[in-house]
């Protein structure tokens, strides 16, 4: 009987600080769950953009999106100020600021700024990774249960991206980022 119990008691604290640890662990930053369900090693993007019947496509050999592509067609403004090394993509009377100056940055009550670590600067490019961007508005997301990404769609609504799907391909060596832009 005691045997019993003490097994019994032994499995059970071993359920809880299993559970216990796996709950910490999932706590994780937006772009590491990203790169968890999209996979990081990829070296391709392949993206296509698709609002009111339209298609554009585009193909990269990295892990990282222009902004310019991804947002020039679908917002009200980006402004690339060089001097200080920060866009900002205005929509809806909000702003989304990408600062890759390294710099810290207060932002207004009508503008998100985005994690560095989201971003990079290449060839004079503002680039932000695609596994971050079909995370964040993944048509799938609810399953992920992750309230990080529920808040960043949130701050996020104003650039009207309906949804995306992102499907890593080890093949081609590649992400395929699908960006459903709202109809205007």
């Amino acid at each position: 009987m005691r045997k019993t119990f003490v097994t019994m008691l032994s499995l059970c604290l071993i359920l809880v600080l299993s559970t216990t640890s796996y709950a910490a662990s999932s706590k994780q930053s937006l772009e590491k769950n990203a790169n968890k369900i999209y996979s990081s090693s990829l070296k391709k993007t392949f993206l296509v953009i698709s609002r009111d019947q339209m298609k554009k496509e585009y193909n990269y050999n990295s892990g990282y999106i222009p902004v310019k592509d991804l947002f020039r067609d679908y917002v009200d403004s980006i402004t690339w100020d060089g001097k200080k090394k920060i866009v900002v993509i205005k929509n809806q009377g909000s702003e989304l600021i990408l600062n890759a100056s390294g710099g810290m940055i207060r932002s207004a009550d009508n503008q998100v700024v985005a994690p560095s670590e989201w971003i990079r600067l290449s060839n004079g490019s503002i680039q932000i990774k695609s596994s971050v961007v079909a995370y964040i508005f993944d048509r799938e997301g609810d399953a992920y249960k992750d309230s990080e990404r529920e808040e960043w769609k949130d701050k996020l609504s104003f650039l009207n991206i309906k949804e995306t799907v992102g499907l890593p391909d080890v093949k081609s060596d590649g992400l395929f980022v699908n960006v459903v832009y709202n109809n205007k």
